[in-house]
């Protein structure tokens, strides 16, 4: 996989959401029909699409729980020290991680997650 790119209609709001999570803009683009940003955060890539700015604007659908972005770090309390928006407390799960769970703007869940254990079919 190459990255994922969503469509919002609350570009500005996503952005600062992921920029606060510690993404790094990689590149973008502001013209009167399409403007976007291309982030990056520990090798995952995202693209952000201001859906108001396309020539002829998307129908979006509430995204609802159909799929969420996993970043895996080696070590939650030191990713979540360098997150600049509110998070709240991670939580330890029965398969041997410890997930720190937010929502971005648009209401895609965004898991921070880190392995205590080695994973099922790691070697």
């Amino acid at each position: 996989m190459s990255y994922v790119a969503m469509a919002t209609e609350r570009y500005e709001a996503m952005i600062g959401f992921y920029t606060g999570l510690g993404f790094q803009t990689v590149r973008g683009w502001d013209r009167p029909n399409g403007r976007g940003q291309i982030l990056e955060l520990h090798g995952l890539r995202l693209e952000v699409l201001d859906a108001t700015r396309e020539r002829f604007p998307m129908k979006l659908e509430p995204p609802g729980d159909r799929f969420h972005v996993v970043l895996e770090v080696p070590d939650l309390d030191e990713a979540r020290e360098r997150i600049t928006i509110e998070t709240p407390e991670p939580v330890s799960t029965s398969w041997g991680t410890r997930i720190l769970k937010l929502r971005d703007p648009d209401g895609v869940r965004v898991w921070f997650m880190q392995w205590l254990t080695e994973p099922a079919g790691a070697r």
